[in-house]
């Protein structure tokens, strides 16, 4: 088991438990979060054993439910409806955590001003094995030693000034991993194309990403240092780097990959607001 969370000794209630939120609270689970001070809304969740489930904010309502810690991780859509029933009850100590795209710290802070704490969170898939990379910004009162604890234990946290950079980061990181996904399955078709099973493309694309990033990670060099360790004149690398690095294309193509998964966090951010 993972250690770190045995500690905690709040109420946590998300709100939306889907692919990311799930994977957060199953590794929060397995660092040692106590299931019965864990609750979760959501019709459509995978159920976790000792975690109890409810179908909507009314039931759990219902149901007495209360919590100091409330995670927002359904669709940004549905945030003032959420924050219609959720906002008298954040209040006091509350912290208020959501892992929505394009809602902002002031657009929390507007919602639920009562609340202790807001803080915006931007965690990536990688979270569930503990190799994840985490934004954060807050506003308010933070238990930034609890804070602290939920994110360390899903990987690296960076913490923010403010979160004005953060629909950037959530297209960088927090899509990041969906878009190295891409790469690798292309590589392993371009593989593929060229003679390679199927099998042995993806397992040999899958090793090579995985070798060089974590040499990257591991040497603390700047990637064209390692690339220069690879490449030599005239030879097969650099016969390859001369089509990726051709005219700038691929510097080109992945700022438009960014640029269009940021604009439409800012987008869901406008729906969010009710202004789309």
């Amino acid at each position: 088991m993972t250690q770190g969370l045995q500690d905690f000794s709040g109420r946590l209630l998300l709100v939306g438990c889907g692919n990311m939120a799930g994977a957060m609270l199953d590794r929060w689970l397995a660092a040692g979060l106590e299931s019965a001070r864990v609750a979760i809304v959501d019709p459509f969740a995978a159920p976790r054993d000792g975690v109890v489930q409810y179908a909507s904010l009314a039931e759990w309502q219902a149901a007495g439910g209360a919590a100091d810690w409330i995670m927002l991780g359904m669709k940004p859509q549905q945030l003032g409806e959420v924050a219609d029933t959720l906002a008298p009850l954040a209040t006091g100590g509350v912290h208020l955590l959501s892992i929505l795209a394009g809602v902002s710290l002031a657009d929390l802070a507007a919602r639920f001003p009562d609340a202790g704490a807001q803080v915006r969170i931007l965690p990536n898939l990688a979270a569930r094995i503990g190799a994840g990379v985490t934004a954060v910004a807050t506003l308010g009162n933070v238990d930034h030693e609890t804070i602290a604890a939920l994110l360390d234990i899903l990987g690296r946290t960076v913490t923010l000034l403010d979160d004005s950079t953060m629909d950037l980061v959530t297209a960088f990181t927090g899509s990041g991993p969906a878009f190295v996904f891409r790469l690798i399955e292309s590589y392993a078709a371009a593989g593929e194309r060229l003679g390679l099973s199927a099998e042995d493309a993806l397992a040999l694309a899958t090793a090579t990403f995985g070798g060089a990033t974590a040499l990257l990670a591991d040497s603390g060099e700047k990637p064209g240092m390692l690339i220069a360790q690879v490449a030599s004149k005239g030879g097969t690398t650099q016969a390859g780097l001369d089509i990726l690095d051709s005219d700038g294309q691929l510097a080109a193509l992945l700022t438009n990959v960014l640029r269009a998964a940021r604009d439409r966090g800012r987008e869901l951010a406008d729906l969010a607001r009710g202004e789309g």
